[in-house]
């Protein structure tokens, strides 16, 4: 049995790395991510925000703030030069919703292009949904539900089926929408919202799982993360029991002095905004009903990226693009992860389902070079908090703790005690063994490994080494195989 993963595309072709700029003109921020691509996997290399608020009083005027106009222009310069002195090979720049609405949008594209040298898109309603979704897939292909994304002034609303997105729209629900400056009003504030969001076709899909964009609600994350004590501080994929995550958004639109602390803690920038963010959320979750809140660090930016990609690269599993990513730097390594992924077939079934567990495989000698009296540990944080995609927070801890299991016998972690169950522990733990033997017996390479055999006889643990090659067989293999056995359950042949 093959574990099932390949880190090129369908037609064998090694997966590309790209550069590509992405800088958001959105109605608060502006903001420039630089991302490395490896195939379809994103890794963030340079990330800028700054506040400029061009949609500040845009409800009033119906033109932009000519303060944040000025900071805009000159920022959206500076991040022109910065793509350019990163030599990427291509730029996306696009404006959302308060450009959008403005009355003077024509003159500050013009503006833009002028002094930066920056052609601005600008997006419609229905796009910021197509793209918002296109970025939740891109971090979690597959995914069914309901989208949301909240930017400064608008709120836009998409339905996703088993990773396609079908349609969306756009509702001023933003803060900078909302606050009309006589401050936050919690019954005020729940009212319109609901009344600007009634008749939205989206919450009557009967979606389960409502899967939030954006920085505000991100900030909203990072506050229950604190308050409850999470085991694995990582925002993507973070998700919470609606009528938990309820509980929160309650509490932040009045909160006491426990949550003006965390508040001030882990969104200061944020705290004027975190109230309107939070009603927005407590009534997307009332009027959609939805069972689970799913946290996204991807939206639109990454949404743009995946819709400039070739089929061939969105076809790859973005896990398998994330972990050739990781380990680009140790050929030798990542091909003895590759070698290992068809070595350890035989038992797959008696370890971690097989996405995870050629992941693990391919991510072997992640921690290789780490400080061995700690090298444990560190392994499992690299991995659990590495900038992979398609990994839910319960995913992150098997894989990191098979790995982690491959450099210490007996390995234990908090995070993964938390996060796992007994057999997920176990057959975790049993994988890494199996992955320590493999390493053990080749000394970490594909050329020595393709030396023995392993298979499953029964309820034995078989390594059968070809004959010329017993003296690879050293006492220390022969203890890794005994121990993988026992994680295992079975009995052990070393077959000589």
């Amino acid at each position: 049995m093959r574990f099932g993963l390949t880190p090129r595309s369908k037609t064998g072709s090694v997966l590309r790395s790209r550069r590509i700029a992405v800088i958001d003109v959105g109605s608060n921020s502006v903001r420039l991510v630089v991302y490395d691509l490896r195939g379809r996997a994103m890794q963030t290399r340079f990330n800028e925000k700054v506040l400029a608020g061009l949609g500040r009083g845009l409800s009033e005027t119906r033109k932009l703030n000519p303060e944040g106009v000025t900071i805009a222009v000159a920022a959206l310069a500076r991040f022109a030069a910065i793509a350019e002195a990163q030599k990427v090979d291509s730029v996306i720049a696009f404006a959302t919703a308060a450009v959008r609405d403005a009355e003077d949008r024509e003159w500050f594209c013009a503006l833009v292009e002028k002094e930066s040298g920056l052609p601005l898109r600008v997006l419609d309603g229905a796009d910021e949904a197509r793209f918002a979704a296109l970025g939740v897939v891109a971090g979690n292909p597959g995914i069914s539900g309901l989208v949301g994304d909240l930017g400064g002034s608008s709120l836009e609303l998409a339905s996703v089926s088993d990773g396609v997105y079908s349609q969306g729209a756009t509702f001023a629900v933003g803060p900078l929408a909302i606050d009309d400056g006589s401050g936050f009003d919690q019954e005020r504030v729940l009212d319109l919202i609901r009344r600007r969001l009634e008749g939205c076709p989206e919450f009557d899909r009967g979606h389960k799982v409502f899967h939030a964009v954006g920085g505000a609600w991100r900030s909203i994350a990072s506050i229950h993360m604190e308050a409850t004590n999470a085991p694995l501080h990582v925002l993507q994929d973070y998700e919470v029991p609606a009528a938990k995550f309820s509980g929160i958004l309650t509490a932040l639109m009045k909160p006491g002095r426990k949550h003006i602390d965390l508040v001030a803690r882990v969104a200061n920038r944020r705290s004027t905004t975190i109230p309107y963010a939070a009603a927005a959320m407590k009534a997307v979750i009332d009027l959609s009903r939805v069972q689970t809140v799913a946290i996204s660090a991807y939206g639109v930016r990454e949404g743009l990226v995946m819709d400039a990609l070739d089929p061939e690269d969105l076809a790859v599993d973005p896990l398998v693009a994330g972990v050739a990513m990781l380990m680009s730097d140790d050929e030798q390594g990542y091909q003895f992860g590759m070698a290992l992924v068809d070595w350890l077939g035989p038992a797959a079934r008696h370890t971690l389902p097989p996405r995870l567990a050629a992941a693990a495989c391919m991510l072997v000698d992640a921690g290789a070079l780490l400080h061995p009296d700690n090298r444990a540990e560190l392994t499992f944080d690299l991995i659990a908090r590495a900038p992979l995609p398609g990994l839910n927070h319960h995913d992150r801890a098997a894989l990191a703790f098979a790995v982690a299991s491959r450099v210490s016998r007996g390995f234990e972690h908090p995070v993964a005690l938390r996060l796992l169950d007994g057999p997920t522990l176990g057959r975790a733990r049993a994988l890494g063994s199996l992955m320590r033997l493999a390493a053990d017996f080749s000394g970490r390479t594909a050329d020595l490994l393709a030396h023995a055999r392993l298979s499953v006889d029964d309820d034995r643990l078989v390594l059968d080494v070809k004959p010329k090659s017993l003296a690879l067989v050293s006492e220390q293999v022969e203890r890794r195989l005994q121990q993988a056995a026992f994680d295992l359950g079975f009995g052990y042949v070393l077959s000589r």
